[in-house]
Parts: structure tokens; sequence; C-alpha cells
């Protein structure tokens, strides 16, 4: 007779599968990869209530009261999901419900702001195995980060230390953290919500061999510098245009600003008059493709303001042969560091000396990225950590 086969039920707080953005993609494929050797559900806060498949994943759209029936809702629906998700704990109900009626093996979550504390407290008073992916600091910060205006905090705040200490009573003392840098772990740790021990690093990509450089197509200008990603005033895209103006006053050549994504129109057009007093040609182009985006630049510019947990970005351009200009911030030097491409850590702040910096870039003074010899992906992390905690489930050390 055919061993049963691991029930796991996974966590998360968005619409699955739309690809809301780098954390839900990667606990998208997490999932994936567990399903080839568990029954695999996943539960998901929803204005509608309905269960499909995705793939070989049993999703269940769970609905639950005042939630957002989109991911940008109003700002009423979204404050009213707010309040109620982390006030009201017979919002999670219905969803604790379900999840007891799969009877889990063990339970793996990943963001899940948008359901407060409560359905991981559940998962503490059934003494379940827990498996908890770290995507960013959300756990001890209402903003995602420490980013309050254009500062960054420090330490966590008075207000953050509320949610901290929520998280920290809700989590169950076994659980098993997989955070997607060395960064986020440190700072989970300072703040108590793991330790190195019950923990690994976990990165969301990792650039085994970097690719051969896309062809570049000349535009007409000496030099090409690009951005990409979401378009927000926390990315720092103010900052890296001025160090682009810096740049073409320093040596004299011409310089296009490619900026690749989508953001809001107001904000887009302050990055325009940006660049028309920094004299500073820029093309905004929407969403692109990254092979597209790389095909277009000579460098590209890093520059964000807050504390990245890792930086998809940097890998994805990085291993595709485009030299980058980083700000060290966050987890971003560990994303240089298994990109496999060439880059320079800069401080956008300071137009002038940062201009040099990419000057030197240019002229092949960088670091080459090396993979780091422990670096595992996100989805080996998160099967090495159910694995063991299914190990520990079956030898009878159940927490």
């Amino acid at each position: 007779m055919n061993a049963r086969r691991p029930r796991i039920a996974v966590l998360a707080d968005w619409w699955w599968p739309e690809t809301v953005g780098g954390a839900e993609r990667s606990a998208r494929s997490a999932a994936l990869d567990l399903a080839r050797s568990a029954d695999v559900a996943v539960f998901v806060p929803a204005a509608v209530e309905k269960t499909y498949a995705d793939g070989p994943l049993t999703i269940h759209a769970v609905r639950r009261p005042f939630a957002r029936r989109a991911h940008a809702d109003t700002a009423a629906r979204r404050g009213v999901e707010f309040l109620t998700a982390w006030l009201l704990p017979l919002v999670a109900r219905r969803l604790t419900r379900r999840i007891a009626s799969f009877q889990p093996d063990i339970v793996v979550a990943g963001n899940v702001s948008r359901m407060g504390p409560w359905s991981v407290r559940w998962v503490r008073s059934k003494r379940l195995p827990f498996v908890r992916i770290y995507h960013d600091l959300s756990d001890t910060c209402w903003r995602r980060s420490r980013l309050k205006g254009t500062q960054t905090c420090a330490t966590i705040c008075g207000s953050c230390a509320v949610k901290t200490r929520l998280m920290r009573s809700a989590t169950p003392a076994a659980t098993t953290a997989v955070c997607v840098s060395g960064f986020v772990r440190r700072e989970l740790t300072d703040a108590g919500l793991t330790t190195p021990e019950t923990s690994v690093v976990g990165y969301p990509l990792v650039a085994a061999e970097p690719s051969a450089p896309t062809v570049y197509r000349p535009t007409g200008h000496d030099f090409v510098f690009g951005y990409i990603g979401r378009i927000a005033p926390v990315k720092g895209i103010e900052a890296a245009i001025r160090v682009a103006a810096a740049y073409r006053r320093a040596t004299g050549k011409t310089v296009l600003m490619l900026v690749a994504g989508e953001g809001a129109a107001d904000y887009l057009q302050d990055l325009a008059a940006v660049a028309g007093a920094e004299a500073v040609e820029v093309e905004f182009a929407g969403h692109m493709d990254v092979d597209a985006f790389c095909s277009r630049v000579d460098a590209v510019f890093v520059p964000s303001m807050w504390m990245e947990a890792f930086g998809r970005v940097v890998v994805e351009v990085g291993s595709r042969g485009r030299p980058m200009l980083i700000s060290p911030v966050g987890g971003l030097p560990e994303a240089a560091a298994v990109s496999g491409g060439r880059y320079a850590f800069a401080d956008y702040q300071r137009p002038e000396a940062a201009a040099g910096t990419l000057a030197g870039l240019l002229d092949g003074r960088a670091d080459d990225g090396v993979p780091l010899a422990s670096a595992m992906t996100l989805n080996e992390g998160v099967v090495l950590a159910v694995e063991r905690a299914l190990a520990a489930l079956a030898s009878g050390k159940r927490a």
C-alpha cells in the first residue's frame, strides 16, 4: 500500500494566482514545488467564496467580512479591511474552519497581513507544525519596511512595535522560518520573531550561470541608463535622474534615461519635471520585458531608498550581463552577490560622487557577482523546512 501523501495548507493574503508582485510569484512557485510530493491546498481571504484549481494546487478563496474586492480597491474599503483584520478575531473564523476541514499535517504561511494575526494564532492553538515564509519586514512594520516619509527608521517605532508584539505572541514557538535574505533574518531575529537556529535563508532568485549580455541596440545617445520596476517615490527614481545628470555634466556625454514600469500618472509627471530641470532626456516605456529592457541600456540604476527585502530586479538584470549601480540598502547587496553580474554600490543622495562611481562601472571597474557558496533558493528552503518538520512529526517530536 502506498504511503499517504502529506497534506499541506498554504496561507496567503492575496488573489491567487494573480502575480501581484515578487513575493506572490515566489510563494506560488514554492507551493508548486511542494505539490510534487504532497497534497497542497491554498487558503486566501476573499470577497467572494469559490474553490478552483491552479495546476496541482487547490485554491480555497474564503469569504471574509469587509474584504477588498480587488487589489487596488477604494481607500475606504482598504481601511475597513485593515482595521477589521487586526481588531476582530471573528473575521478569520470562516477561514480557520476551512483549513481545519482540510486536516493539514503542516501549515505554510507567506504574507498574511490581510488576515491579521488570527490564522497564525489558530495554527499555534492546534499545535500544528508551522513554516513561515518571510518575504519582507511586514511582520515588524505596517508599511512593510522602515521608511517613514523619506527617512529610514533605524529601529522599530512605537506603532510598529505593537504589530511586532502581536505577531510574536501569535507565532508558534517551534516555527521554522524561511527568510528571503540574511538581512531579513537579522531584522526578524532582532525583533524576536525567529532565531538563526530555527531559520534558513532562501533567495527568491539565484543566477547559477550568468548569461551572455543581451545584444545592445544603439539609440543615438552616448549612453542609455535604465530603471525597471515599480514607479514610486520609495524607489529613488528622482535621485537616479539626478545621477544621470551629474554624469552628463562631468563627461559631456549625451544620455537617455529609460524608465520601465508602471506608476501613478501624477508621479510620472513629477519625474518628467525633475528630468526637465536636470536637462536629462527621459523615456517612460511602461511595462517592459526584462530582456527587451536590457537590450536597450548600457547600465541599470537600482536607487531604492527603502530597505528592500531582497531585490529580484538585481538578479534578473545581473544575470543578463548588464552592469548595475546599486543603492546598498536592505537585501540589495546580497541580491548583487548572487546575481552573477557586475555592479558597484553608490549613495544616490550624493549625485556627483555616484556619477564618479558610475564612470568607473562603465570603464569596467566593478565588483563581479559570485554566487554565495551557501546560497539556496527560496523554493529549496521551503521544501527543506517542510521536510524537516514532517520528519520531526513522524518521529514523535511534534511541538
